[in-house]
């Protein structure tokens, strides 16, 4: 059985985006059955996890018998895309190729930039230092997204003649950039990501991750428990 790891709780603004979504959202596409194990900010920092799981004490992290632990939700998504021959070309072949060079540049051309801008509306408290850096990552965020309409050029898919990896993982990107208002102005880029989310294998994979976090709260994650570093002086 495949078990994949989740949070307990989020804050409203992440709650549907946390990353395991998109692993949750490939196993639904290829049929894969999976059990959730949801973990909190100790068990994620603690030495099992870090040292046998996640490195960096991150999630989500796809466990199966008889295989190592796998993490990134990237490299997840691919691993299970191509194992199953489903969502991605076969073996060799450039659709294949093509599928690989999206995913990647998703989430090293594009994700980071849309980050940027919820760093600064989600977690910066000095409202003068955020009123300055906002419109520069806000531009910076657009000019990316502007180029990804452009590179996309009206197709319903980004390879080939049917969904595959590439789309998941660019309509789960543009997640961020829908809730922060940042695909206004581009309506064809935000009426293709939601085309792609209205697949039944997302639509679960989300209103899974959102009931879970619902049943939850702040306290859940336990930070209160996590071992603080003695200040130096």
């Amino acid at each position: 059985m495949i078990t994949v790891t989740a949070m307990k709780w989020a804050p409203p603004f992440a709650s549907g985006q946390v990353r395991d979504h998109r692993v949750r959202w490939i196993l639904n596409e290829v049929g894969w059955p999976y059990e959730v194990r949801l973990v909190d900010a100790p068990t994620m920092k603690s030495p099992p996890y870090l040292g046998g799981l996640q490195p960096f004490g991150q999630l989500p992290v796809l466990e199966e018998e008889g295989r190592p632990p796998m993490f990134e939700s990237g490299a997840i998504v691919l691993d299970v895309a191509m194992r199953s021959g489903r969502c991605i070309g076969g073996e060799g072949t450039p659709e294949r190729a093509a599928a690989i060079q999206w995913v990647v540049a998703g989430l090293n051309s594009v994700e980071p930039y849309l980050f940027n801008v919820a760093e600064v509306e989600y977690f910066m408290a000095d409202e003068a230092a955020k009123a300055a850096r906002k419109p520069v990552v806000v531009a910076l965020a657009k000019e990316r997204l502007v180029l990804l309409d452009k590179a996309r050029n009206g197709r319903d898919w980004f390879v080939g003649d049917a969904f595959t990896v590439a789309d998941l993982m660019f309509a789960s990107i543009l997640k961020i950039a829908h809730r922060l208002d940042l695909l206004d102005g581009l309506p064809a880029l935000a009426a293709w990501q939601q085309s792609i989310l209205a697949r039944p294998a997302h639509a679960k994979a989300e209103q899974d991750q959102m009931a879970e976090i619902a049943r939850h709260s702040a306290a859940d994650m336990r930070y209160d428990a996590l071992p603080r570093k003695a200040s130096g002086r």
